[in-house]
């Protein structure tokens, strides 16, 4: 089955219209200069119409139904007045935030390191190193402040949302609202105080747990009665946890084989089997809920949102047959409403090949960067020149905080407005190879992001290739349309 693609369209006032899927009708107005392409989402187009378009016989309704998850499936339908329902995209974004925790630690370890190396030299020369003078204004944390994974988990859903719902007229927006019970999904029998009373309960530590469950015995040499040493079987340099299904019994001299041995290492992990049960993504998915949630209301109108729980989306894909998937699932989401008011629908079935897989790259490496001014606004009155503002959002002093207030009075005493262009600088070497990881490349015809540098050469699907043997298309990070 061929792909349909979808073209958003807006107006010559950029007011959004009803999106098509008659690609030789787009394409007989660019031609004609009756349209102009201003964008493009993926592979989905935005194309601005000059040319007066006549008024559809009937006004659908659209639908956006959104699984939340570290893979955001997102469906777009319509819905007619004849209450036929058409699946008009399928979208999975494929988010980074597992990444945010990682680059966090690299930079703790970095700026230490950085410190420690500045206080050893100062010391050398018989200075004293310096301190910045302690600082309490910033000890208090804001009422809506969350962690920056979690900060980027939720910002992420709502970049993914609005890519979508922003060139869509009369949307509504459905929401699998989940809420997940943790102690609950280890142990379906919990109740009351056993929420208080976890698996360490009564132990001192970890430890003390994990030698009173293997029975105070070595479990590779089986001794009894001799020092103890609590091993990780996915060691932490592979993002091993202090989980006490990770830790096992082991004496010193068993420990001191394991870590010396690969052999013995590779057997003791089959040996084991640890399977431990990852709750990041839903411990991050409890907490942006109900954020994402105000968002949406305020974003799109109380009247325009309905919720609804896994479950329901479960009952609506099995009856329809389809297959467990996140698309699947934002498509059950988006038609939950219509099915709970006895709506008879006509339901159009999506394979595989259909869904468009965007992947968040990251945009901003600083690393890379020897030089960054940002964008300088200038007021300007024959030889006066007074700086008013710069780019940098968040600032006091960026443009659209201190337009009114500063800005524009100028402006009415006569001033003009002149802008110094922002300015980068790039270290040598990546200045020499012209792009960097996520940006979109080219090679031998195949079009992909770039997944990582080496040297001088660049990663791609395990093969280190030169400059020569490819084509930047854009250069820059963000999502990503990628075929996977």
């Amino acid at each position: 089955m061929q792909h349909q693609r979808l073209v958003f369209l807006v107006d010559g006032r950029n007011r959004v219209l009803h999106p098509t899927r008659k690609l030789d009708m787009v394409r007989r107005w660019l031609r004609q200069m009756n349209a102009k392409v201003i964008k493009f989402i993926g592979k989905i187009m935005v194309v601005q119409v000059f040319k007066p378009l006549t008024e559809q016989r009937d006004d659908p309704t659209y639908w956006i139904g959104i699984d939340p998850g570290d893979t955001i499936g997102i469906c777009l339908v319509r819905v007619t007045s004849c209450n036929k329902v058409k699946r008009l995209l399928s979208v999975e974004f494929h988010t980074r935030s597992k990444e945010i925790k990682q680059l966090l630690e690299t930079r703790h370890m970095y700026r230490c390191t950085r410190r420690y190396f500045r206080r050893k030299r100062a010391k050398k020369k018989g200075l004293i190193p310096k301190h910045r003078p302690a600082r309490y204004e910033n000890r208090r944390r804001p009422a809506e402040w969350l962690t920056p994974s979690v900060r980027h988990f939720l910002d992420s859903h709502k970049a993914a949302i609005r890519k979508i719902a922003e060139y869509v007229p009369n949307v509504n927006v459905s929401l699998e609202y989940a809420k997940f019970d943790i102690q609950k999904m280890l142990n379906p029998d919990i109740k009351g105080e056993q929420y208080q009373r976890g698996r360490l309960f009564g132990y001192q530590n970890i430890r003390a747990y994990v030698l009173y469950r293997d029975r105070y015995i070595c479990q590779l040499c089986g001794k009894k009665n001799v020092p103890f040493q609590l091993h990780h079987v996915v060691p932490r340099s592979q993002n091993g946890k202090d989980h006490p299904d990770n830790l096992i019994t082991l004496c010193s001299g068993c420990h001191a084989k394991v870590h010396n041995d690969t052999v013995l290492l590779k057997r003791l992990q089959t040996k084991v089997k640890t399977k431990i049960v990852d709750f990041t993504s839903t411990s991050r998915l409890n907490i942006i809920m109900s954020f994402l949630k105000g968002w949406l209301e305020s974003e799109f109108g109380k009247d325009r949102i309905w919720f609804c729980v896994g479950a329901d989306s479960y009952v609506i894909r099995r009856e329809l047959k389809l297959d467990k998937s996140h698309c699947n699932d934002a498509y059950c989401i988006a038609i939950n409403k219509l099915i709970r008011h006895d709506v008879n629908l006509e339901h159009e079935p999506v394979s595989a090949t259909q869904v468009i897989r965007f992947e968040q790259k990251r945009q901003h490496n600083r690393r890379m960067k020897s030089l960054e001014r940002n964008r300088l606004y200038y007021a300007v009155k024959d030889k006066k020149k007074i700086r008013v503002a710069t780019n940098r959002n968040g600032n006091p002093d960026s443009f659209h905080e201190v337009y009114d207030t500063k800005i524009l009075p100028l402006l009415k005493q006569g001033y003009r407005l002149k802008v110094n262009p922002g300015v980068k600088g790039y270290r040598k070497k990546f200045r020499e190879v012209g792009f960097k990881e996520g940006a979109t490349i080219r090679i031998n015809g195949h079009v992909d992001v770039l997944k990582g540098t080496s040297g001088f050469g660049y990663t791609y699907d395990g093969t280190i290739f030169k400059l020569k043997d490819m084509e930047v298309l854009y250069p820059y990070g963000g999502w990503k349309c990628v075929e996977i």
